[in-house]
This record gives structure tokens, C-alpha cells and sequence, in this order.
């Protein structure tokens, strides 16, 4: 009160809560980021090769080789491999009601999801022997035919290789036409390129398991790992459809 006059307080206002559609869109977009990001981190359980005592030389030497039975933590890069696999389909599921409609872009799922499901039948059937740390296998593998656990390893690889790249492909031509998704369209139409040539470098050099073979392949699985990534980052904020 002042000179007689009473001042009411100002009114008390509150934030409108939001609506449940809007919580469980936040949530699911939560958990779809977070399938993203552990595909792409468990894609690269190799970096820890050196904490495992394994002797392969990372130069020389596949990524599948950390997986052999036998081989130190094997268990570990299996299960990494495994784990990666199985993120990437769930985010694919996960990605599909979030990206604008179109043929392509669902295309381009269907792709991501083989690509998960390549991954983790990869993790499943390893190879039986290291060829880069043994002869014997090396020869073998030159000999052909392997056994069915090494061949069976090698089909699910290059299915995954494929199918990366269709995802590529297909995503990176329907998210182009999609302002609020063009950055990442940039960086898939990028990578569809650069993994592209480096797939085919890879190739060539793993089928006579030539010097740098190794270096070659993990830079060729950092940059699946960096597109899975970026994709992830895109859709953290977008509602489902």
C-alpha cells in the first residue's frame, strides 16, 4: 500500500506443458539419436586394438582379423561388431517415419537397415584364422576355396559394403531436395563419393592383402561411422511424421 492505494501483485503466469504427442516425439527422437551415435561409436571398437595386446598390425592387417577366435578380446570386437549392427537397423526403423516421404529416401532405408543386419550376421561368422598374421592362412586364402565360416564372413562384408553405399545414394538424392535437410544431404552425397573410391581401393588391395591394407580400410570405416553420426545429429530435433 502507498498513499492509500493498494497495488496489486502482477499475475502469476505458467509455461503450457507440453503436450504428450509432443513428449513422446522428443522421446522417440531421443532414442533414435541414440541409436545413431552407438552404431557409429561401436563401428569403431578397433580403435582400441592397442589396449587389447593383440599383435596385428593395424597397417597390415583387416579389422575383421581382431574378431578371429583366439585373437585377444575377440570376444569384445565381436560383440562391438555385433552391437553396431543391430544400432544401425534400429536406427534405420528409427530414421524411416523421420525423413520426408519419397521413394528414394525409403530406398535409401531399406539400405541401412541391410547394412545394420550385414554388420551384425558379420559379427556372427567370423573369420577362422587372421591371414595377415599367418602364412598358412594367407595361402589359403589365395588358394580358394576357404571355408564356409571365412566365405560366409566375407559375402555378409560385401553386402554391407553395398549396401552402405545404396544408403548413400539414394539418401543423399532425396535429401537434397529438402532445405532443412540439405546439410546433411552434403555430407551424404560427399561420402557416397569419397567411400566409393575408397571401397574400390580396399578391394583391390584386401584380395592380395596388400602393404596399408589395414590403414586404407579403417579410414573407410571412420567415414560410415562420421555419416551415421551426422544423420544421427540431423534428426535429434525433427517430430516423427
Amino acid at each position: 500500500m502507498a498513499h492509500g492505494v493498494t497495488v496489486d501483485p502482477p499475475p502469476v503466469t505458467s509455461r503450457p506443458l507440453p503436450s504428450p504427442g509432443t513428449a513422446r516425439a522428443r522421446a522417440g527422437n531421443a532414442l533414435v539419436l541414440a541409436c545413431g551415435v552407438l552404431a557409429a561409436a561401436a563401428n569403431c571398437a578397433f580403435l582400441f586394438r592397442a589396449a587389447s595386446a593383440s599383435r596385428l598390425d593395424p597397417v597390415n592387417s583387416m579389422i575383421s582379423e581382431l574378431e578371429v577366435p583366439g585373437q585377444p578380446f575377440s570376444w569384445f570386437f565381436r560383440g562391438a561388431s555385433l552391437l553396431s549392427g543391430l544400432a544401425a537397423f534400429a536406427f534405420a526403423l528409427g530414421l524411416r517415419p523421420r525423413i520426408p516421404a519419397g521413394r528414394s529416401g525409403q530406398w535409401g532405408i531399406v539400405a541401412l537397415a541391410l547394412y545394420g543386419l550385414a554388420g551384425a550376421a558379420d559379427a556372427l561368422f567370423p573369420m577362422d584364422c587372421a591371414p595377415s598374421a599367418s602364412v598358412v592362412c594367407l595361402r589359403a586364402d589365395e588358394a580358394q576355396p576357404m571355408s564356409w565360416l571365412y566365405q560366409a564372413h566375407a559375402w555378409f562384408d560385401i553386402a554391407g559394403s553395398i549396401a552402405v553405399l545404396v544408403s548413400l545414394w539414394f539418401l543423399g538424392r532425396h535429401l537434397v531436395q529438402h532445405p532443412e535437410w540439405r546439410r546433411a544431404s552434403a555430407v551424404t552425397r560427399a561420402g557416397f563419393a569419397g567411400l566409393a573410391a575408397v571401397t574400390a581401393v580396399v578391394t583391390v588391395m584386401s584380395a592380395r592383402y596388400l602393404p596399408g591394407v589395414g590403414v586404407v580400410q579403417r579410414i573407410e570405416v571412420l567415414g560410415v561411422s562420421g555419416w551415421l553420426l551426422v544423420l544421427a545429429l540431423a534428426v535429434r530435433r525433427r517430430p516423427s511424421s
